[in-house]
């Protein structure tokens, strides 16, 4: 089991809205909510992000996973050109990339028991980029950009300046980038 709800309950305005929800999810399961308007659906899954809470129950995320989302209605009106929103994404790796550099320069200057201790910070350091992927990054968000229909050409528009489906397939990019172990998408169909 990856997640659960069990028990929920929701009320608005004193009227029920969600009564007795159960369900699980388990590791690489699939899984779709199907209502109609106002049934609670987008309810639901705030409740699962946690961002509103149920009167009753509880959700359970299984230790050490993480749960990404994407809105039905995206507010996403950044300054930056697409390619630079999904970048923003791999940022820890950047700082990472930037660090080794920096431990590189020191290196060149360090002699004896310094030299060695700025080798095993950069050896680790190492390791943990690669482990993030890190000599990757590029073609990963290139790969990211290109599977949701963006071309090499458009990489550089301006989120601001792109349509409101556009955006969302941005905002889905950042969020497939995040690699979060469950996924919830508010209206699928809107986003594909």
């Amino acid at each position: 089991m990856i997640l659960a709800c069990q028990n929920i309950e929701k009320s608005f305005d004193g009227e029920l809205l969600l009564h007795d929800v159960n369900f699980h999810i388990e590791e690489r399961e699939k899984a779709a909510l199907i209502g109609i308007n106002g049934a609670g659906k987008s309810t639901l899954l705030k409740i699962i992000m946690g961002e509103i809470a149920p009167d009753e129950g509880q959700v359970i995320l299984a230790k050490g996973k993480t749960v990404g989302y994407l809105a039905q209605h995206q507010e996403i009106d950044s300054q930056l050109s697409i390619y630079d929103s999904l970048l923003e994404m791999k940022q820890h790796v950047l700082d990472m990339e930037r660090g080794m550099r920096e431990l590189e320069e020191e290196m060149k200057q360090a002699e004896g028991e310094k030299l060695s201790r700025i080798m095993e910070s950069y050896s680790r350091l190492t390791q943990k980029f690669e482990q993030e992927n890190g000599y990757a990054y590029k073609s990963e968000i290139t790969g990211v950009l290109k599977g949701l229909g963006f071309e090499e050409k458009d990489f550089n528009k301006m989120v601001s300046t792109l349509s409101g489906g556009q955006k969302t397939r941005v905002a889905l990019g950042r969020l497939l980038l995040s690699s979060p172990d469950i996924i919830l998408l508010d209206e699928p169909t809107n986003h594909l």
